[in-house]
């Protein structure tokens, strides 16, 4: 987790107890102190300072060579797409609009981070082939197409939301089958986690899974179509998505793996995708800033491809202006931390300003400025002749009741936190099970990972070392996810915070 931290006062909207929150170095790469090495790309979690984010909905450079995919988001690297989603998976905030605003107080700190309806309905408007997709909280579902009993004994308390069919995010799951990405990369659970999801074979759902199991699985389940009795015609058939989680980015925690892409080849910088592009442009009449969301088409089970004429002309525009590549466009709408002068508490910014690279995204779209959050209003949506929201009337003047009372969902249960120790000597337990990287992906088990692995480093500055080595003995930088960091801090819920937060 990346947890943009500039100054102190974005450090009051990072969703912790305020003793567990720490400035840490992302201000030194927002500064110009410090450079990040290579491109680097990341999602939102679950303890950001959202008001920074906000500021570049749509994505763009929080720091020079740092660039944020957006609340959801297409882009296109080293001749690989990349989709992602932000946040995580709350119940109570799915259907609402883009509400919050700071000042934040407590609840809404947390909710602002929620996934939302819209954003998971644009991103299930791509058909075409995603390489990877990145998101924080894991799908629903997927620990059943990995090693489970290695799972429990590296994270026992999950294993009722397992089997119950509680653990993940139902909206990630549904993207997991729709889109079909090749690679899946998440993280929030803290432990190391492979998988391999077949989508040749009609999929469980999670009820369906449940009623038809009577008795306790011993271990993984093959894949359906990888039976003892399945051909080699049947297994190439199945498309599969390979899933992979990370810990926490600590010494001895497998937090850092190495996937290559020998097979594709492109400019190694940032490029917008024109059918992403083509969504925004379509979808841009269905933002709310309120709690009340307007209607989605099909309510939300829509799925239309974006028109090839549309496609096309973007893609001439895109080849016309620099061939498509994101520029380097950074500016800083906040003053970053200066450590020569004293360090009060901040003070909780009243509103997040208009960010120049989100102006500028929107206006090479033709598309008007849509996050500002200062004034609700009431208006009607506009629409084409034709839409299914045509006509429509939204209010956008429904406001937080300040005598709500927000149960948080999200928390940790006391459970986890009473086991923290016990938790330890598990681990210490399945050390030899976790401390590989092929652990997980053994080439006996049916649940082998193709990509390349590294062992796991005792230490970042080890990891960049191999790192270095590995693109010195090619000559370049690969096209490859050189690096998933998860912050200390990035537990199950939102409540538990036990250690201080925003390591970069």
């Amino acid at each position: 987790m990346m947890q943009a931290v500039r100054n102190m006062d974005d450090l009051e909207c990072l969703a912790c107890p305020p003793k567990y929150r720490a400035l840490n170095t992302f201000w030194k790469y927002y500064t110009g102190q410090a450079t990040a090495p290579y491109p680097t790309l990341f999602i939102g979690g679950n303890h950001e300072a959202m008001n920074y984010l906000w500021e570049l909905y749509y994505g763009g450079w929080v720091a020079p060579n740092i660039y944020y995919l957006g609340h959801a988001g297409v882009i296109k690297f080293g001749g690989i797409r990349i989709g992602g989603l932000s946040g995580i998976f709350n119940g109570s905030h799915y259907k609402q609009g883009h509400w919050e605003r700071p000042p934040y107080d407590n609840s809404s700190m947390r909710s602002a981070y929620h996934v939302r309806e819209l954003d998971v309905y644009r991103l299930l408007q791509i058909h075409r082939h995603l390489d990877v997709f990145l998101s924080h909280d894991w799908p629903r579902g997927i620990a059943h197409h990995g090693n489970k009993s290695q799972l429990f004994r590296a994270k026992p308390f999950l294993q009722r939301e397992i089997e119950d069919g509680s653990l993940g995010s139902p909206p990630a799951e549904r993207i997991l089958h729709e889109l079909k990405p090749a690679h899946w990369f998440s993280a929030h659970l803290h432990v190391k986690y492979a998988a391999v999801v077949p989508h040749g074979a009609p999929q469980q759902t999670q009820q369906e899974r449940g009623q038809k199991r009577k008795s306790p699985r011993r271990g993984p389940s093959p894949p359906p179509g990888l039976g003892r009795g399945a051909g080699k015609g049947q297994q190439a058939a199945v498309k599969f998505t390979k899933f992979l989680a990370l810990d926490k980015c600590l010494p001895r925690r497998s937090f850092l793996q190495v996937v290559e892409f020998p097979d594709v080849e492109g400019p190694l910088e940032f490029q917008y995708d024109e059918e992403w592009l083509g969504v925004l442009q379509t979808t841009h009449h269905l933002m709310s800033l309120n709690r009340q969301q307007v209607p989605l088409p099909g309510m939300g089970g829509n799925r239309s491809a974006v028109p090839n004429a549309q496609l096309d002309s973007l893609r001439e525009e895109l080849q016309q202006n620099n061939n498509g590549t994101v520029p380097h466009n950074f500016v800083r709408t906040a003053p970053g931390h200066d450590p020569s002068k004293p360090k009060p508490r901040g003070r909780m910014p009243r509103s997040s300003p208009r960010n120049p690279q989100t102006e500028q995204f929107l206006d090479m779209l033709g598309l008007p400025y849509n996050l500002d959050q200062q004034q609700p209003q009431t208006h009607a949506v506009a629409s084409s002749p034709g839409s299914p929201l045509q006509g429509v009337a939204v209010d956008e003047t429904v406001a937080a009741n300040p005598e709500e009372i927000e149960l948080d969902e999200d928390g940790l249960d006391d459970e986890d936190k009473a086991s923290a120790e016990a938790l330890e000597r598990t681990a210490e337990a399945a050390k030899q099970d976790m401390a590989d990287d092929d652990g997980m992906f053994h080439a006996e088990s049916l649940h082998h990972y193709s990509g390349s692995t590294q062992a796991a480093p005792d230490s970042i500055m080890e990891a960049h070392a191999r790192q270095t080595a590995h693109a010195d003995s090619k000559g370049d930088l690969p096209a490859a996810l050189a690096a998933v960091l998860e912050g200390p801090n990035h537990h199950h819920g939102d409540a538990d915070a036990q250690e201080p937060t925003g390591t970069v």
